[in-house]
């Protein structure tokens, strides 16, 4: 298997995993520590850098041919990401401030709510974001206004008001008009943007908060606090099936772009990677250290334990 993944920490550590040979690179930014804990973890858009955001309120942009951070963007407030569309760079907040960036500086501004919790890039050249008392919305980046905008369930049996609380959120990879969300209150829904405000499905999995989601053109994958994996055939909504092997709170989720791999990482601070067509364990990787992101790459990981030293970051961009 011809694919390598990296995983990032809640010390600061960045591994990266040759799957064929468990080579484990590690990178470290400035120290060790849990103020540079890396909170989220995307690849640009051309696939050659890595954008880490980390607790500090710092974006490290890391260089997959070199090896190294060759570049930081330095924020304020609480950051929650950071990914790209196109030629645009956008910094999320979790009081709802997103920045653009173009050319390393800022062109735009855009406030999407308090308490986000999730945010992520469409197809479409969209965003899509939720949290916390924030409904599900999709905003267009050039007019700064929402051009969906989810409506809450209907109340429950006993006539009381469900609370909103979206952890986690995608589209389709290739279909921008379907988003799949997973709730604090364990709930996996799925809106169509084309047919309703409210979500055409709404089932209830395991006891505990869906954490992580993730999907393909026919698949959904869901991760949630207590350590369980699961996959959902989106063209035949039934049961959610289980992936077997994770135990700890399950942080992040990622599918290779060409074959038929998910990688989980979580509290547990192991790296798994199951077969989406047989649902059977193909790699697993004990990483010493609590796990926040994992992200799939096609990149050949290197020995740099010689350019350690040289890892800091070459430019420094306040705002």
């Amino acid at each position: 298997m011809s694919t390598n993944a990296w995983v990032a920490t809640d010390v600061g550590l960045l591994r990266g995993i040759h799957f064929k040979s468990e080579k484990n690179t590690v990178v470290t930014y400035d120290q060790v520590s849990k103020d540079n804990e890396i909170v989220s973890l995307t690849k640009a858009s051309d696939c050659s850098e890595l954008l880490c955001t980390l607790k500090s309120n710092l974006i490290n942009v890391f260089d997959l041919t070199q090896n190294i951070y060759v570049n930081q963007y330095e924020m304020e407030g609480d950051l929650l990401t950071a990914f790209e569309i196109g030629a645009i760079l956008l910094s999320v907040a979790k009081n709802g401030q997103i920045y653009v960036w173009k050319d390393e500086e800022i062109t735009e501004k855009l406030k999407v709510g308090q308490n986000i919790e999730c945010c992520s890039p469409t197809p479409n050249g969209k965003i899509i974001t939720g949290g916390k008392e924030n409904e599900l919305k999709m905003w267009d980046i050039a007019t700064q206004k929402p051009v969906f905008t989810s409506k809450n369930v209907p109340r429950d049996e006993l006539d009381i008001r469900v609370p909103v609380w979206i952890r986690s959120s995608s589209t389709l990879k290739t279909d921008s008009n379907i988003i799949c969300v997973g709730t604090q209150f364990h709930q996996y829904r799925q809106y169509d943007i084309r047919v309703k405000r409210r979500p055409i499905i709404d089932i209830s999995w395991g006891e505990l908060p869906i954490i992580s989601l993730t999907t393909s053109d026919s698949h959904c994958y869901l991760g949630n606090g207590k350590g369980d994996v699961g996959e959902l055939d989106l063209r035949m909504v039934k049961n959610i099936c289980k992936l077997k092997g994770a135990s700890g709170s399950v942080r992040s989720l990622a599918l290779h772009n060409s074959e038929p791999y998910l990688a989980s990482v979580g509290l547990d601070r192991h790296l798994r990677v199951h077969n989406t067509n047989t649902k059977e364990l193909e790699y697993k990787f004990y990483l010493k250290n609590k796990l926040n992101c994992v992200v799939f790459t096609d990149d050949v990981i290197q020995d740099i334990w010689d350019q350690l030293e040289d890892s800091a970051p070459s430019k420094r961009i306040k705002l």
